[in-house]
């Protein structure tokens, strides 16, 4: 096995394009669709994944200036710019997606369950932080949300890639400092220009929730933005939209409701997540957030994700990782190419719900939110018929989600 030093490349400091600055820009105050502004740069050069030294802000105010940060530690896997990983596993080598320490965390289903190499049942205690934004890194997650978790025995995360934006007023602005999928400029995304400083970030949590003993469901590609992109209700959020990335090409518009053409923006976002994320062992994959509710979905395209997705693990020499549906379509979740179903409802779910496969809900929003005694009981509820009922905060005060954590905890009578 090669070492560790692998996993990070020194990255190339980028020079401060000599554009139109942005509306406000100079003031000393990041607003509008600005990164940043003087020096307002919301954080250290560790906040976008890179070394000690002065982050600075470009003069566009449209992207960090990072020639004064230091390059990444070649020979540490970093989290948060400092802390080192144990049991990550490598990557770009032969056997990549195998850790460095500790027992192998894949995954399985056998008999309509999920299931340990060595047959046991996986505990599925899943919490999801959503969506108030703050200090828990939505719409990912970060140390924070990690640790508080870990420590109510939280098995499941979450994580949704993308793309959205982050340099627009309905973009993931809690990403602003490290920016999206995609690089941003002047408020348009570049489809032809991954953001390697986030896909770096992505790594680095996926790595920290595995040192935690914690698996990471990887939302591929989010439905939940192509269906408000199609809308036209907030304006911003998906890098997809003509509007707002540099191409001018509306990718939201067959996007769910075709099969994913080769050698298309979609297939390139697909194997871009998979080359990042498919060497680790605790990662499986949800096709999208709500899915289903995209005008014109349709199986194919969840499928052709599907097809993607193994095309790239042989590429790469990963190993397979379970494949998931949140489309709510019987006839998608039948399909032999999918493992599990992910649900959205207020209540658990049956196993029929899901054709007898795995079946867990991963979100719900009823009015009011469920109090803490409410959610315990659906947890519980679901594993008795031999199914899964995520922790999804949906408003719930901070008082509300540690004690709802804290009755997961305690499990189930």
């Amino acid at each position: 096995m090669l070492p560790r030093a692998l996993v990070f490349a020194t990255l190339i400091s980028c020079v401060p394009p000599s554009g139109p600055p942005l509306p406000f820009c100079g003031n000393g105050v990041t607003e509008g669709d600005e990164v940043c502004d003087g020096a307002d740069v919301r954080g250290a050069c560790g906040s976008v994944g890179l070394g000690p030294g002065q982050l600075r802000c470009k003069v566009t105010c449209d992207g960090f200036d990072t020639t004064a940060c230091g390059a990444i530690d070649s020979g540490t896997l970093l989290v948060d710019a400092g802390v080192p990983v144990a049991g990550a596993p490598d990557a770009g080598t032969p056997d990549a997606g195998a850790p460095d320490a500790g027992p192998s965390m894949a995954i399985t289903v056998r008999a309509g369950r999920l299931e340990h190499e060595d047959g046991r049942a996986v505990d599925v205690r899943g919490a999801i932080s959503c969506c108030a934004g703050g200090p828990y890194g939505w719409p990912l997650f970060n140390e924070t949300w990690m640790d508080l978790t870990a420590a109510k025995g939280v098995t499941f995360l979450h994580m949704r890639v993308g793309p959205f934006m982050t340099s627009t007023a309905n973009g993931e602005t809690d990403w602003a400092p490290i920016g999206g999928g995609y690089v941003e400029s002047g408020g348009k995304a570049d489809l032809t220009r991954f953001n390697e400083v986030f896909w770096q970030r992505v790594r680095a949590l996926i790595a920290g929730a595995r040192s935690r003993g914690q698996y990471v469901e990887v939302d591929v590609i989010d439905g939940w933005g192509i269906k408000h992109c199609r809308w036209g209700d907030l304006a911003g959020y998906s890098a997809w939209d003509s509007a707002f990335n540099a191409q001018a090409a509306d990718h939201c518009a067959t996007a769910g409701s075709a099969a994913v053409a080769p050698g298309s923006v979609a297939d390139q976002w697909i194997r871009k997540v998979v080359r990042e994320t498919g060497r680790f062992d605790n990662v499986l994959y949800q096709d999208g957030n709500e899915v289903g509710l995209i005008a014109g979905y349709t199986t194919a395209w969840t499928t052709s994700m599907h097809d993607v997705i193994r095309d790239e693990e042989q590429r790469q020499g990963y190993a397979r990782h379970l494949f998931g549906t949140n489309s709510g379509l019987m006839a998608t979740m039948q399909h032999a190419s999918v493992d599990y179903g992910e649900l959205h409802q207020d209540d658990s779910a049956t196993p029929a719900q899901c054709a007898n496969k795995p079946c867990l809900v991963n979100e719900y929003n009823p009015n009011p939110t469920l109090t803490p005694v409410e959610f315990h009981q659906r947890f519980c509820a679901a594993r008795q018929q031999g199914t899964a009922f995520w922790y999804w905060r949906h408003g719930q005060s901070e008082a509300d989600f540690r004690r709802s954590l804290d009755l997961m905890q305690a499990g189930c009578p």
